[in-house]
């Protein structure tokens, strides 16, 4: 399996005569399948030098399985459900756009404080919870999260290394604990519900939230009541994101109001890189997953949609407002300085940046090697970028494709 750095190099040297970045990537994605959305009209064939099959439709995500030295097998849905075929070596490589197509997790893996509040509309976190450790009472506790997969996670807390266990609804017998061992460990779901999320329990659908002395335990009531917020930026290889225009479960969205007058344009694919700078830059700051449609809504509203263009640079300021107190971030200012850009980026916030008709999210600077890294929602080989984040250096921002003109910053919300 060729890594994915390889197709970037093909594809620059395919479509432009500019030299292509080496730049370092963000993270990488272990899988032996590649996910792509089509970009115009994809030929495929029967077998490998066979027979002509089918043209798959421009914005179609598609998966190839198999490589060899000419050929790529795909995977595919159509109008008769998944279909596999083989497409050449150069059209996928010209016409396909690689991203990353693992599940996309509500909450980043991660460390969290996490907040019960009794009322969603009093603002006052008012959870008892008794510390295994020392006794004492406090509002929050702070554990780490980790999906298992099909957005679930497990829950393990942070000061005494023990995990949220199972809810023990049908157990005849036993401990009535609630932390314990990992044998006994639980599966959870988060679900959102306005500003604050419910923590279920797979086996028994069971929320975990408060009995009638204020302590944590699992009850039937629907109890949303969570908020959490993030230690540190979810920057690290391992929690690490880019969204992407393109990714195929929106590419084709119309980013407007009513119907798109013209399919092939207007769409997240070609127009909604600041809506995805601002996704992505919530992501790393806040490891919360923000909604792309609702986000475009907003724009679109609010009047910062400029149709045949893009997006209004207020919306960075607008969308905080907004969706801030949801996703727990405010707007932290902007400047065009990469010296308050580094500072930022330091004290722990995140960047979106206007370089040359488009907008990326920058969201760590390492003092060690002076690059800064950079998510770019739609990649271009004139950018040398990729859909796995860069690292990027300050010469780079300072000329070019990536000459960013202004940043506008995002930071933590403190609760």
């Amino acid at each position: 399996m060729k890594r994915y750095a390889l197709f970037f190099v093909f594809l620059g040297l395919l479509l432009s005569f500019q030299p292509v970045y080496a730049f370092e990537h963000g993270y990488t994605v272990n899988s032996d399948a590649i996910s792509a959305t089509v970009r115009h009209d994809l030929a495929v064939f029967h077998s490998m030098g066979g027979d002509f099959k089918e043209y798959i439709p421009s914005f179609t995500g598609i998966t190839a399985v198999r490589i060899s030295d000419s050929w790529y097998e795909v995977e595919y849905e159509d109008n008769s459900g998944r279909n596999y075929g083989y497409v050449t070596r150069e059209d996928f490589l010209y016409n396909c756009l690689v991203y990353d197509g693992r599940e996309k997790q509500l909450l980043a893996d991660g460390i969290y404080v996490f907040r019960y509040y009794h009322s969603a509309s009093s603002g006052v976190a008012a959870l008892r919870f008794v510390n295994q450790t020392s006794g004492q009472t406090g509002a929050a506790f702070t554990c780490r999260i980790t999906c298992v997969g099909d957005n679930c996670f497990q829950i393990r807390r942070s000061d005494t290394g023990q995990y949220l266990l199972s809810d023990r609804l049908f157990a005849s017998s036993g401990s009535s604990s609630l932390w314990g061992s990992s044998e006994g460990a639980g599966t959870f779901r988060f679900t959102r519900k306005g500003d604050f999320y419910g923590i279920q329990d797979v086996s028994t659908n069971r929320y975990f939230g408060h009995n009638a002395a204020g302590l944590p335990a699992f009850t039937s009531r629907p109890d949303i009541s969570w908020r959490l917020n993030r230690t540190q930026k979810a920057v690290g290889k391992n929690s690490l994101r880019v969204f992407t225009q393109f990714d195929a479960d929106w590419a084709d969205v119309y980013y407007g109001k009513g119907e798109n007058p013209d399919p092939s344009t207007n769409n997240f694919c070609t127009s909604g890189c600041g809506v995805f700078a601002v996704m992505n830059s919530i992501y790393s700051l806040t490891g919360q997953y923000a909604n792309p449609r609702q986000l475009a809504d907003y724009a679109v509203d609010k009047h910062y949609r400029i149709e045949g263009y893009g997006t209004d640079s207020g919306y960075f300021r607008a969308a905080a407002e907004e969706f801030g107190y949801k996703y727990g971030f405010r707007y932290d200012g902007s400047g065009e300085s990469l010296t308050q850009l580094k500072k930022k980026l330091n004290q722990g916030s995140t960047a979106i940046a206007y370089v040359p008709g488009h907008y990326v999210t920058i969201v760590d600077y390492d003092k060690k090697s002076g690059k800064f890294l950079l998510l770019d929602p739609h990649y271009l080989p004139k950018r040398g970028t990729s859909s796995f984040g860069d690292w990027v250096s300050e010469k780079d921002l300072t000329e070019g494709n990536l000459y960013a003109q202004m940043f506008y910053y995002y930071e933590a919300m403190d609760y």
